[in-house]
């Protein structure tokens, strides 16, 4: 399946923004992947992965593997107590999520770069907007490159700077999650 780039459009930027602000799509367990006497995080995350792997199919974006090797990439960018109760949150975020930008590879390589959101619940905790990225290679499958988890504090968070990705598909970013709080910035209107 080929994908072209896409930006949202303002009336896809409100129907996106509903959707994250409804209510949670996905509700997941708080900590109910850890470090134990089984295993690292990372490790319990992977055979968490390798009892939920699947093929996903979505009309618009094609077939997406969820798999260990996955999450042992996505975990492999840092992660904190959010990112790791979310990775329960991935396999439905990837069928009910919304897509929110389909670009290049920022280094030039021959994939697209599929960012998608959802809103999730862990636990009792604030509601949370969970941001995927998946790599679709040319001619091959698409895979989980990373996954992270922002709440609205995080969204209104100057600290953290803007990015221009969100809006202009061809602007590298500087910072690794930069690109995913532009993205929910430009979708909830909010201004730096």
């Amino acid at each position: 399946m080929n994908l072209d780039n896409k930006a949202l459009t303002e009336s896809e930027k409100i129907e996106v923004r509903a959707f994250l602000l409804d209510g949670p799509a996905i509700w997941v367990k708080e900590g109910a992947i850890k470090a134990d006497g089984n295993g690292s995080a990372i490790s319990n995350a992977q055979a968490w992965a390798r009892e939920h792997s699947e093929e996903i199919v979505r009309p618009d974006i094609g077939r997406i593997v969820f798999d260990q090797g996955g999450v042992r990439d996505s975990l492999s960018h840092k992660f904190g107590r959010m990112k790791l109760d979310a990775v329960q949150a991935i396999p439905s975020a990837i069928k009910s999520g919304k897509v929110v930008s389909i670009s290049d590879d920022f280094g030039g390589k021959p994939m697209k770069n599929v960012v998608l959101v959802a809103p999730i619940q862990i636990g009792g905790n604030e509601r949370s907007f969970l941001c995927v990225r998946l790599v679709r290679n040319v001619g091959d499958d698409s895979r989980l490159r990373i996954h992270e988890v922002f709440d609205m504090g995080d969204v209104k968070n100057t600290a953290i700077p803007f990015q221009t990705p969100g809006t202009d598909q061809t602007a590298r970013p500087q910072r690794g999650i930069a690109i995913y709080i532009s993205i929910l910035r430009d979708v909830f209107g909010v201004n730096g």
